[in-house]
Formats: structure tokens, sequence, C-alpha cells
């Protein structure tokens, strides 16, 4: 099964807006055509992102949190990176080498803009469906 690392971003916005092209790749993972990867770090952030930006309740925080928990893997990494200025993009980078990802699907530039980390492609939602029902994967 292809392994995949759902950044924080493309959490958020999959569950903020059900019909877009975030959730898409959501439903794949909860369906398990996908294995979606992450880690105490992603799911933290993510709770606190939702609670600090968006003011969410803690109960429905939970309910989110369980809900990503439930069709995702939970990996702890061991190894520490520094290749991205922006410390939190490097965690999601341990993430996808912890849990042996073959991609990232992530809306921030600042992973975007990488392309490819050891042997890990990472991608924009759109540019990952695309590649998918397009045949262009090779896990």
């Amino acid at each position: 099964m292809l392994r995949i690392v759902i950044d924080t971003s493309v959490l958020i916005s999959g569950v903020y807006n059900p019909t877009g092209t975030p959730a898409g790749v959501l439903a794949l993972a909860r369906k398990k055509a996908i294995q979606n990867i992450t880690s105490s770090f992603i799911l933290c952030e993510l709770e606190r992102i939702l609670k600090d930006k968006f003011r969410w309740e803690e109960s429905r925080i939970e309910k989110i949190s369980a809900w990503v928990k439930s069709f995702s893997q939970i990996v702890t990494p061991q190894e520490t990176l520094s290749v991205i200025s922006h410390l939190s993009d490097n965690r999601i980078l341990e993430c996808a080498l912890a849990g042996e990802a073959s991609f990232i699907i992530s809306g921030d530039h600042h992973l975007t803009d990488l392309k490819m980390y050891r042997e890990i492609h990472i991608l924009n939602p759109a540019d990952f469906l695309e590649a998918l029902t397009g045949d262009r994967i090779e896990a």
C-alpha cells in the first residue's frame, strides 16, 4: 500500500472544506486506499492550530484528532533534521522517513519547493491526486 504523510495544512483544509482536493486525499486515507503516516508532532500541531487559530472547542478538536488517528499509523521519528529553515516542516520530513513514506502531501511551499527528499516525493494535494489517477506514481 502507498504510504504517505499528510501535513497539517492539508489535514486542516480537508476538514474545513469536505468537497475540496485536500478532502479527496483524506477520503483515500480513510478508505485505506493509501496509508497515512503521522506523528505526535503532527497531531499536536493540528490540535494547537484548531484551538489557537480557529478557536474550536476542545471536544470538537478531540473528535478530529481521534478521526485522523483512526486512519493513520503513528510513528515516532528517531532522526532529527534541519533541512528547512521553517522548523516544523523538518518534523514532517522526519515523520516521512520514520514511516518509510513515498510521498508527503503538503500545501506548504517550504516543503513543496523541495519536490523530493531522500526518495520521498513532495506534492500538493492536486498534483498527488492527478499522479495517483494518472498512473504516474511509482511506489
